[in-house]
């Protein structure tokens, strides 16, 4: 078990962001050189300039971040020792300049560290439930219903169901053990997958955090093509900050095999191109 990173802070006094309550204005800071663009998963690692991987923060945050990623973490995967990275962004109130990203990276160690940008979370102190290795973590477990029978809509319309399930529970684990919390969020959408992918889907890197990529409240169908053996189902997830309106576009992939219907792919779809999240 690798031991946890000693938290850097920012000034005590800190920056205050609440008043940056939309990405519109976080982007017109990030204009003004006010604030920084950070990769929560970063380029190193595989990770694109996104919407969904993408968030703005202060110099110190970025510098800090790197210093981690870069200073510890690609050692560790050199090393072996880690091959599972996660990011995770904490808000406060309606900002949406994070006040605390936390990094966790598993398989076969563990390591696991933060950055508090500000706010509150520059004075907070890990509670002792986070630094806990030694509670056991609740199991997880997915919708009773069977899916066997359900076309591509209402196969779809389950999933973004279980999803966003399941992203509350790694979201809330890793409240709980930012460590322990990654193989627990694995090991649940290992369940996911079983349950609505084919035997043997290789799924893309989990990524999970207070705003589900994908929920029924929030994610509606805008389109439905089916052929023989096939359909693409197209979702539309909006959210509201503030004044501002945000939306991101899906696709969902599905095949038919041995009588029921099997989710292959999950995009992200923006201007620029298409975006695996399966």
């Amino acid at each position: 078990m690798f031991g946890w990173f000693k938290r850097r802070r920012g000034p005590v006094a800190g920056p205050d962001y609440q008043h940056v309550d939309s990405r519109g204005k976080a982007e017109a800071l990030y204009a003004k050189g006010e604030l920084r663009k950070l990769l929560l998963l970063p380029a190193a690692f595989g990770g694109e300039d996104i919407p969904p991987n993408v968030v703005y923060v202060p110099a110190f945050a970025v510098a800090l971040k790197e210093q981690l990623d870069q200073g510890v973490i690609s050692q560790l995967v050199r090393d072996g020792k880690v091959t599972h990275y996660s990011a995770t962004p904490e808000y406060t109130g309606k900002s949406v300049v994070p006040s605390r990203i936390r990094v966790a990276a598993t398989e076969p160690g563990h390591f696991a560290g933060e950055i508090s940008i500000w706010g509150k979370a520059v004075g907070d102190q890990p509670s002792s439930a986070s630094l806990s290795q030694d509670q056991p973590l609740p199991a997880f477990r997915l919708s009773a219903a069977s899916v066997e029978d359900l076309g591509p809509e209402e196969l779809v319309r389950a999933f973004i169901s279980d999803y966003d399930t399941w992203n509350q529970y790694s979201y809330q684990m890793s409240e709980r053990d930012a460590v322990a919390s990654i193989d627990a969020a694995e090991a649940a959408y290992a369940q996911l997958s079983r349950k609505y992918c084919p035997p043997g889907q290789i799924h893309q890197p989990i990524s999970f955090g207070s705003d589900s990529s994908h929920d029924s409240e929030r994610e509606a169908i805008v389109d439905v093509a089916t052929t023989e053996g096939a359909s693409l189902v197209r979702t539309r997830h909006t959210k509201t900050v503030g004044s501002l309106v945000m939306t991101r576009d899906h696709e969902f992939h599905l095949k038919s095999a041995n009588g029921r219907w099997y989710l292959t792919s999950v995009l992200y779809v923006d201007e620029e191109g298409k975006y695996e999240g399966l």
